[in-house]
Parts: C-alpha cells; structure tokens; sequence
C-alpha cells in the first residue's frame, strides 16, 4: 500500500490547539456527505477523510469487496487516528452505514477526539437524482465522483443500520436549512 498517495487524496484542514473534533458522516449516496465534507472544510477547516478516495488510491477504483472494504476502513481509522493526535478537527465522508464499522471508529479514537456522528437523509428519490446527477471524476484524487445504480442504491438501503442509542448522533435533513442546522451542532463541539 502505497500511504504517501493515499495522503495525497486528504483535504486537510488546519490544526487546532484544543481538544480536536471528529465528525462521522452517515448516509445513503446522493444524501449531500460530500457536499456536507466540502462545507466543514472550507468554514471551519476540517480534514477531509473521504471513504472513496481512499479506497480509489488503494484500489484504483472507488468500489471494493470483502477484504478490501475491511483494508480500506483500516487505514482510514488509522489517518484519523493520526490526524486527531496532531490536533487536527476531522470529518469522516462515507456512507457508514454498518454499525460495526462506526463502532470500530469510535473504539480507535477513544478519547482523542469530542466524535459525533451526523445521519444525513433525504428522500430515495432525491438521494438517487443527486447520486446519479454528478459528474463522474477519477482524475482529482482528493475528490472522486462516481454514480450509483438503481441495484447498488438499494444494497446501500439494505445495508442501512440506523445510529443506535449510545451513539452521539444528530439526525440532519439534507435541504435548504443543511448549513444552518450544522453551523448550530458545530458551535456546541468548537
């Protein structure tokens, strides 16, 4: 595994001298994570971990199986790790659907980080438009774009595991208010 392309493929953001942030975004594709990731980074200077650019400079490909799932969430923890112990904020784009994957995070970071998890939703109809409405990229490693089909879009709702209670978590509409909603849970966690 070749880590110094897989940093390549990190937004980052700029260090913070308290206690760092974590976010975990969870949702089905289309639903605005992404655009969620691209928000925090630029108003409040999070790290971008995205789940599929770290997979696409692994892998070569945004899609992956099994043990390439498994390799991929574990390098992933172990950059956030790192990230938070050089006091960066960090915000974690995927669709984080599994619980176990979720938990995993939050058992790895332990106490490095103030961590919640932000469920983003919307309607089947609009997440699919929105997934299936972007350009498909490849090239920009810190910002891989790829569709969804209707098959795949619904073993994503399959996979769907709602925040269970002992998760931190804040349900968030994807609509006009996004923004709004999340500057009001960010000013609580900096």
């Amino acid at each position: 595994m070749n880590i110094e392309k897989i940093k390549k493929s990190i937004k980052y953001g700029k260090r913070q001298n308290k206690k760092p942030v974590l976010i975990i975004l969870m949702g089905l594709p289309g639903v605005g994570k992404t655009y969620l990731s691209k928000f925090l980074n630029k108003k409040y200077s999070f790290t971008v971990l995205s789940g599929e650019n770290i997979t696409y400079s692994i892998f070569g490909t945004e899609k992956c199986l099994g043990n390439q799932y498994k390799e991929a969430y574990e390098t992933l923890r172990s950059l956030a790790i790192e990230l938070l112990k050089k006091k960066y904020n960090v915000v974690v784009d995927g669709t984080n659907l599994k619980y176990e994957f979720r938990k995993q995070i939050y058992e790895a970071v332990g106490k490095l980080s103030k961590t919640v998890l932000i469920y983003l939703y919307t309607s089947d109809k609009i997440a699919f438009k929105r997934a299936n409405s972007r350009k498909e990229n490849y090239k920009n490693l810190k910002m891989i774009m790829s569709k969804c089909s209707p098959k795949k879009f619904k073993n994503f709702k399959n996979q769907l595991e709602m925040p269970r209670n002992n998760e931190i978590y804040y349900p968030i509409k994807s609509d006009k208010k996004l923004f709004e909603n999340i500057d009001k849970i960010i000013k609580t966690l900096v």
